[in-house]
């Protein structure tokens, strides 16, 4: 049986949504992000985890996870613009800039000290992330990559053709494209699952304003990362292409490969555990 379909979602413990506290923070241009966030546990890490999901995601793909780092680490989750979760006014902007900057005046609003902060960012949110160090928005400990692109993967004619309908087309007619265009660019088994999922979670209507993140190129930002950098990869990611990553990898001065077995080793129960101790001890060893 399939794990963390939303069928199933229920099953699992969601230790870290229960326990973490909720806020929405004001940012600079008046809009409200989402945060969740588990801090001050002092029998912890003294690093503080900053989680960055990628585009569509939830806490159906990542609940595991956060639940196996909530054990080892103080954790922060902060939602880029897309996500339904937040209160947004319809003149707001939504870029991968703006969404960095969303991350960057979280962490001041939360009053982390970045020497201590190690982030993590999947698929897009690895962009958002680039941006936030390559800019010198702040400068963390390190961070870990899962999944990046310099550029979005979503074809610029499915967008563009997207952009077309009312808003509240998109959310019956948008769903049904992206699942046809995603049955035969993701693997099958658990990763489809999970890409199914997003589609039937997501508020495309919140996709149209966000339609610029899908023309975003990160090849700059990632030259220009000085921080330790992790790229975890695995060769069953039929998505996220490996010599895209490969490619990244080279443009990032500092950078090393974290390999695992599979896609969904880093997403379920028990691997997850096994994975944040790898990452634990990378922190400890190499950062």
């Amino acid at each position: 049986m399939k794990r963390n379909s939303c069928v199933e979602k229920e099953t699992q413990d969601t230790i870290f949504l229960k326990e973490s506290s909720k806020v929405y923070i004001q940012m600079s241009d008046g809009q409200k992000i989402f945060c969740q966030y588990s801090l001050g546990d002092k029998t912890k890490s003294d690093i503080v985890f900053f989680f960055v999901q990628g585009f569509a995601s939830g806490y159906f793909t990542w609940n595991d996870f956060w639940d196996a780092l909530h054990q080892e680490f103080n954790l922060v989750i902060v939602d880029p613009r897309e996500k339904k979760s937040n209160k947004l006014m319809k003149s707001s902007e939504c870029s991968v800039h703006r969404i960095a900057l969303d991350l960057a005046e979280a962490i001041k609003f939360l009053k982390l000290d970045e020497k201590k902060l190690v982030l993590f960012g999947s698929s897009i949110g690895a962009s958002y992330v680039a941006h936030l160090v390559g800019q010198n928005m702040i400068t963390s400990k390190g961070c870990f990559l899962t999944g990046p692109a310099r550029k979005p993967r979503a074809p610029s004619k499915l967008i563009n053709i997207f952009s077309l309908f009312p808003a509240f087309v998109l959310n019956s007619l948008g769903k049904l494209v992206a699942r046809i265009y995603f049955r035969n660019k993701v693997a099958d088994g658990f990763q489809k699952q999970v890409f199914y999922d997003r589609i039937k979670n997501a508020d495309l209507q919140r996709w149209k304003p966000c339609r610029d993140l899908h023309y975003w190129d990160a090849t700059e930002d990632f030259k220009k990362m000085k921080i330790p950098v992790f790229i975890v990869r695995t060769p069953d990611d039929k998505y996220h292409e490996s010599d895209e990553i490969q490619m990244i990898h080279e443009l990032i001065l500092n950078s090393k490969f974290i390999d695992i077995q599979s896609y969904d080793y880093c997403h379920t129960k028990p691997s997850v555990y096994e994975f944040t101790q790898t990452i634990k001890k990378t922190i400890l060893e190499e950062m």
